[in-house]
């Protein structure tokens, strides 16, 4: 690989000399005397003329260029070979700026399709490759490609956030749409451009719109622009947004507003819940509402209240009671937002006496030592303000009622499982004063088919939790336990929902999907799923016609139970 090379968008100009042929009027005649010789005439009319210059034809640009591995110092690029023209192709030039700089970085490679180049944490590069023959002819370049390095390659978190959307600048206001990330955006980054090369940042926001500073949109530079990245709490920087000018601009025509932010309880009493959340930014037209959506926790039907353009509202609810709360705008063009991050709460049992304050949430449930009869339900223990009097443990059928099986003292419990009902179950803690806390993830418990030998082939477990469904919407918490004797290294679960699904949000994992076929892998951190532990991730999806639980997962090719 021979050294690279820098050089400059802005070129000076240069004037190239041209050689002119001057023709002499009324000459007919071209005459080539030789010394001590006599001349020889001969008519111009009869000099042949001579035969056009051919042009070579230079090498097909390379195609398909993809990056392969990226780190937070290098990045290995493939491509498909040039087909040469003229002549034999021997190396490409690989180009690889950072946008908003004049400044491009190029190398070249010898006659191959891969190629690693170094690169510097969190910095965007924006990547092509031509190809060279050996008579100097350069293709047209490869199709571009736009790469982000990571800010580490160790810890939990080793992908940047997807980038912000529909960049505007209305009257001084920046507003876009939120980023999307693996783990969580945490904030924003807004930089000023000068049209030349010098980007500045001009501040940091955890919202999706920014307040500019009138000195922003003044100063040295041609066209001064702005635009943002997303970051996440591992300092990871996402490939920066589009451009907008400092001038105002016009937003997209079907542009909706932000989802609301920091959706909160303001106050809590045993029959209501004060909310308060952030307004959604406008998109193309002006906020006009809310629509506030909650769900009892473990019963399938949901509730929604209209508000109007407000900040909060009050909802009357059930003592003793676990909901979840999400929170939309709508604005005058039709267009309405995300929902908000939810919003998990419980309700006290009672507001009069010495104790109105649940309990903890208890720790993970698992389950034990299954058999074709029994089976144990572990968990780890909750904090009260006064004190935890015991757990209480139900059983759900799935859909909306849930069955107290009993009430201990310890954290674990022997369950008797009985088979003609569906043995799913959750815990809540409570106290003296019959407050309930926030109830455990929900586990299923399958008893094998030979109260001696598992499932041949069955070395794991899914558990698929409607968290909340609203028309066209729901959210989904999914478990996988490995229940084999060695750690799984590496996971996919599969499955296929059986009817319209489509999945819109994924956390704690990524995702494909091809009609109602659905393919999740790990994410970076959580790949390892030691032998009786497991995993959990989520998502929002849209559904119209059905929103049925799908059956049939697969881990790694291997069925589940």
């Amino acid at each position: 690989m021979s050294g690279g090379s820098l050089f400059r968008r802005l070129w000076p100009a240069f004037v190239a000399a041209a050689a002119l042929l001057v023709a002499v009027p009324g000459v007919g005649l071209a005459t080539t005397p030789a010394a001590d010789a006599g001349t020889m005439s001969t008519p111009a009319s009869s000099v042949p003329p001579p035969a056009p210059a051919s042009t070579p034809a230079p090498p097909a640009p390379p195609t398909l260029l993809t990056a392969t591995q990226v780190t937070s110092t290098s990045v290995t690029l493939t491509w498909t070979a040039s087909v040469p023209g003229c002549c034999a192709i021997t190396n490409y030039n690989i180009m690889y700026p950072e946008p908003f700089s004049d400044v491009i970085p190029t190398i070249t490679v010898g006659n191959v399709t891969t190629a690693t180049i170094n690169i510097s944490p969190t910095r965007q590069y924006n990547i092509r490759v031509a190809a060279r023959d050996s008579t100097g002819h350069t293709s047209p370049w490869s199709n571009q490609i736009i790469v982000v390095a990571p800010a580490t390659d160790s810890g939990p978190d080793t992908v940047p956030p997807g980038s912000p959307t529909n960049l505007t600048n209305r009257n001084g206001t920046l507003y876009w749409s939120a980023a999307p990330d693996n783990v969580g955006v945490t904030g924003y980054r807004v930089y000023r451009y000068d049209g030349w090369y010098t980007s500045t940042l001009l501040g940091t926001t955890t919202s999706t719109t920014y307040q500019l500073p009138p000195s922003a949109t003044t100063g040295p530079g041609p066209h001064i622009q702005f635009y943002v990245r997303a970051t996440d709490a591992a300092g990871n920087l996402s490939a920066a947004s589009n451009t907008v000018d400092a001038t105002s601009s016009t937003p997209p025509a079907d542009l909706p507003p932000t989802p609301p932010a920091n959706l909160a309880v303001s106050r809590i009493t045993s029959t209501s819940v004060t909310l308060t959340w952030a307004a959604a930014e406008p998109g193309c037209c002006d906020v006009t509402g809310y629509t506030v959506t909650y769900f009892q926790a473990f019963y399938d039907l949901g509730d929604t209240v209209r508000v109007g353009n407000v900040t909060t509202a009050t909802i009357t609810l059930k003592p003793a009671t676990q909901y979840r709360f999400m929170v939309q705008a709508s604005d005058s063009g039709g267009h309405s937002s995300q929902w908000s991050a939810p919003l998990t709460i419980v309700t006290p049992a009672t507001d009069t006496g010495p104790d109105t304050v649940p309990p903890s949430a208890p720790g993970t449930l698992t389950v034990t030592d299954v058999t074709a009869a029994s089976a144990k339900l572990n968990w780890t223990s909750s904090t009260d303000n006064v004190g935890v009097t015991g757990y209480n443990v139900y059983r759900w059928d799935g859909v909306f009622v849930s069955t107290l099986v009993a009430t201990v003292t310890g954290t674990s419990y022997q369950l008797s499982i009985a088979p003609s009902v569906p043995n799913r179950y959750y815990v809540r803690a409570r106290d003296a004063a019959g407050n309930v806390s926030i109830a455990t993830n929900e586990v299923r418990v399958t008893p094998p088919t030979d109260p001696t030998t598992a499932p041949p082939g069955t070395t794991c477990a899914v558990t698929y939790q409607k968290q909340s469904e609203w028309p066209g919407g729901f959210v989904v918490d999914v478990t996988v336990e490995n229940t084999a004797t060695t750690a799984v290294n590496g996971w996919t679960l599969a499955f296929t929902f059986p009817g319209d699904q489509r999945i819109t949000t994924l956390w704690s994992a990524t995702y494909t999907q091809s009609g109602s076929a659905v393919t999740i892998r790990n994410a970076n951190w959580n790949g390892t799923i030691a032998a009786g532990a497991s995993v959990t991730f989520g998502f929002q999806g849209s559904w119209s016609g059905s929103n049925a639980v799908p059956t049939g997962f697969s881990l790694n090719g291997v069925p589940c139970r």
